[in-house]
């Protein structure tokens, strides 16, 4: 007995021993590794270059500007604004705020250090639907305003009627309500075809430009399955709606497509598919082929980046430093990323380098793909720059910071982690060589370069813009586009359009056209472009005697008395052979 308790004794000791020296040794590493230098946390060698603080000139407006603009707006009586996100066309609506960049030539002699810092100003863009007009103001000081002035006729030569206007999200809520009620109304056909009933809907994908004539608001909408990947599930359906008036019971349907066929009115389609004189389309459940979810787990992690003696940039406000590098930078809603005053050694080589467009064109016999020519800026590049995630759209390691932005919103808006900057190998020298053939030696450089990255997904697109800096002193600006396709529904004659990706679904023959801004500034602003031209010419070589120098005179002589198809000289004459 006495034997027994002795062993139960001993062993809860072990026991406690072993839990004692789990738990020691969990605090010992836990306060070795807050003590232990980490990989990216500290920088070894100082920066070649300092932050400047007269860079935010260039700097995006900030939440508190933003609302200082937007309550100035608000005081003004005249202009009877509103802010509601769910505003009428009817309304003046104040859709946009941002920065209104000062002039290039008062920038740069602020910048040289010749003269005072540009006043600081907004530019706001209002919906007036009880005027019929679109305007632009300049609003300033800032961040405190004291005036405001109509810049639109100085701006565009022309006044901007309402029907130019975007979509806002406002209107967007009418026009869902209002394919409610085409739903309702065709409720057998949606049933059978779609299996849309109140539970069940369609999404709805609407394509541009909005009509053929100026002054036309009339839009094709496409419709597509509710599940993952919306953008490759057409089901056959579209509807030309006239939303021109700005009140929303007098929108009417002018066009139905069903299943390639066109119809004038919902009753049209609706007593002819009763009547079963139309090829109806059957629901059938579809596939998840569009789903993100991924079909297998990652084995192991990939290779990831680190910076082994801390990060050789710095990102102070709007400006960043990297090596010889230095620029400022913004992010328009409309336009999307873009940087200024950018420094190589010290030296401006580019006063401003920016997204301005990207356009997409498309082909197809169905017409919301027919007409489209999507012009990205008309709704907002940088509008959709969303949060980056990590290890995925940018390094682990990278720096992101947050943008703010006052588009078709209540008030500002913050992004989290919206842009990411970091600096990577690429994965080749930046020169090298390898002498074989006289001293038999090898010298090369290793290669990186800094990118400065924003992600803004567009409706069914993703385009990944970097502005990337390197070495050698030169600038890269590269878009690579990701996301889904726009697809439609694949009836008869489509084919020529495109190539089926799926049953019944056809991805439509498209090109992108993408713009940027580049404006150089090297060795000062008075740069040109230039180009030259190349034509063949007869000449002869200049070391050779006055016998060869006739050479090319035969040549021609013989190629207009025959018809010869190839000369060539041999060690004596000139031989050509005849066709």
């Amino acid at each position: 007995m006495g034997e027994h308790s002795m062993n139960s004794c001993t062993k809860w000791t072990l026991v406690l021993f072993v839990l004692a020296s789990i738990i020691l040794n969990i605090v010992l590493i836990g306060i070795r590794s807050g003590r232990a230098p980490k990989c990216s946390a500290k920088r070894v060698h100082p920066l070649r270059r300092e932050h400047d603080e007269r860079s935010r000139v260039f700097a995006d407006l900030s939440r508190d500007e933003y609302l200082q603009v937007q309550r100035y707006l608000l005081r003004q009586k005249d202009l009877d604004v509103s802010t509601s996100q769910i505003a009428e066309p009817s309304d003046n609506f104040l859709f946009l705020i941002e920065l209104s960049l000062p002039g290039k030539a008062q920038v740069l002699a602020y910048l040289d250090q010749k003269g005072a810092d540009p006043t600081r100003e907004a530019t706001a863009v209002v919906f007036h639907g009880k005027q019929g007009l679109v305007k632009e103001y300049v609003v300033g000081p800032l961040p405190n305003p004291t005036y405001y002035r109509d810049v639109t006729q100085e701006r565009y030569q022309t006044q901007i009627p309402i029907t130019a206007r975007t979509v806002t999200i406002g209107e967007y809520k009418l026009l869902f309500t209002f394919l409610e009620g085409v739903f309702s109304r065709l409720g057998r056909l949606m049933k059978e075809s779609f299996d849309v009933d109140r539970d069940k809907t369609l999404n709805a994908f609407e394509q541009m430009p909005r009509g053929v004539q100026s002054g036309d608001r009339k839009t094709w909408i496409s419709f597509f399955r509710d599940v993952p990947g919306v953008y490759i599930h057409p089901v056959g359906f579209e509807v030309l709606v006239n939303h021109q008036s700005l009140n929303a019971s007098a929108w009417t349907v002018e066009r139905l497509l069903y299943n390639g066929q066109y119809f004038n009115s919902m009753e049209d389609l609706q007593h002819q598919y009763d009547a079963g004189s139309v090829k109806k389309i059957v629901y059938k459940e579809s596939p998840g082929h569009g789903s993100l979810r991924p079909r297998n787990k990652p084995l192991q992690i990939g290779p990831q980046l680190f910076y082994a003696e801390g990060k050789r940039y710095s990102v102070s406000h709007n400006h960043v430093v990297y090596l010889d590098w230095s620029f400022a930078f913004g992010l328009s809603s409309l336009t999307g990323m873009r940087v200024f005053d950018v420094r190589f050694g010290g030296e401006r080589i580019l006063y401003e380098l920016s997204v301005q467009e990207a356009m997409s064109v498309y082909g197809s016999v169905t017409p919301g793909m027919m007409l489209t020519k999507f012009l990205d800026s008309s709704i907002g590049i940088g509008r959709f720059a969303h949060e980056l995630v990590r290890g995925v759209d940018c390094p682990h390691q990278a720096t992101y910071l947050d943008t703010y932005r006052y588009i078709d919103v209540p008030g500002p808006v913050r992004f989290r982690n919206s842009i990411c900057v970091f600096e990577h190998s690429t994965g080749q020298p930046l020169r090298r060589h390898f002498s074989d053939f006289f001293h038999n030696s090898y010298g090369g450089m290793a290669n990186s370069a800094l990118v400065f990255r924003t992600i803004t997904s567009i409706g069914n697109y993703d385009y990944m813009w970097d502005f990337i800096f390197y070495q050698s002193g030169s600038v890269e600006a590269k878009v690579h586009a990701t996301g889904y396709i726009s697809s439609s529904y694949l009836v008869d004659g489509n084919l020529r359009f495109g190539h089926q990706v799926a049953e019944n679904v056809l991805g439509n023959i498209h090109t992108h056209f993408v713009n940027f801004k580049v404006d150089l500034d090297v060795l000062g602003v008075k740069n040109y472009f230039q180009t030259k031209d190349m034509k063949y010419v007869n000449m002869s070589l200049p070391w050779m005697t006055e016998r060869w120098a006739l050479v090319p005179q035969l040549v021609e002589q013989q190629l207009k008395t025959e018809q010869v198809g190839l000369c060539f000289w041999t060690s004596l004459t000139v031989v050509c052979i005849g066709l």
